[in-house]
């Protein structure tokens, strides 16, 4: 998809749906790296370890792993999509400056769970600035087997995700599907309202999320201290130096690249109270 077509998108309806990102070759890379966290998530949950940062859900006597987050501190390898040069290229036109990720976390769909994500925004701030939530798809994402939901145009609204629930009911409003298959990458903004259903079916629907913001916005934000900067631009500077044909197995991230904490601004659901 040309990169101007990709920026246009973004700006007018606040997401944007780009196909075949990544290789095939990549793509197995990631999913079998997926499938190793995931057993050894499982296994030091049954074994009774503690650990942070990852979610466990029992349902019907199996548990199963929904989400991670601080994801290279498990599994470096995640952090190779950030030299992924047609995927960066596609996140620094949309901002239109050097850009550094805020977080990265992989989330897991499976039909164990009965639950969804309810109508949301990633961020409750309102904001001009183009902080984008990137979603890097292992697997199909079909609408039918409750897919992602998008309102187009959110990420300009003043609305409250309240209002915009109601608008929906009352046909004021209307969402689009986004169907993606493995490999396709979906960018949203970071205001753009959206939602998805519980996983339909057997198959489980693999996520990997990035937020991105341009190096200028956290060098301006007291709340990312210089030393969490200082890494993430060590580890992009790595990244870019790298061929990303031909990525080596052995990614290693400093121990302490976790070590500075760091606070995300809150996101924005509908809470309905019962009269």
């Amino acid at each position: 998809m040309q990169t101007n077509l990709v920026v246009e998108q973004f700006d007018q309806q606040g997401f944007v749906l780009i196909k075949r990102v990544l290789k095939p070759s990549t793509l197995v890379k990631l999913q079998h790296s997926c499938d190793e966290l995931v057993a050894y998530a499982k296994s030091q949950y049954l074994a009774g370890s503690p650990f942070d940062n990852i979610a466990v859900m029992q349902a019907a006597d199996e548990p199963f792993v929904y989400r991670i987050n601080k994801l290279f501190q498990f599994q470096p390898q995640f952090a190779y999509l950030l030299a992924q040069s047609e995927l960066m290229s596609y996140v620094e036109a949309i901002i239109g400056e050097a850009i550094l990720p805020s977080y990265e976390s992989l989330v897991i769909k499976n039909s164990l769970d009965e639950r969804g994500f309810d109508w949301h925004r990633d961020m409750a701030v309102r904001t001009q600035e183009p902080i984008v939530t990137v979603g890097v798809y292992l697997d199909d994402a079909i609408a039918q087997q409750g897919a992602l939901a998008v309102i187009p145009q959110s990420h300009c609204s003043q609305a409250s995700v309240c209002d915009l629930k109601r608008q929906l009911s009352n046909d004021q409003l209307k969402s689009v599907d986004v169907t993606a298959n493995a490999g396709d990458v979906v960018i949203h903004h970071i205001n753009t309202v959206h939602a998805s259903g519980r996983q339909e079916g057997s198959a489980i629907r693999r996520t990997i999320y990035f937020e991105f913001r341009a190096v200028s916005h956290f060098m301006d934000n007291l709340g990312f201290p210089s030393e969490w900067i200082e890494k993430r631009q060590a580890l992009m500077a790595h990244l870019n130096a790298l061929n990303s044909d031909h990525i080596p197995n052995n990614l290693q991230l400093p121990n302490d690249f976790y070590a500075t904490q760091v606070q995300i601004e809150s996101a924005e659901y509908c809470i309905d109270f019962a009269s």
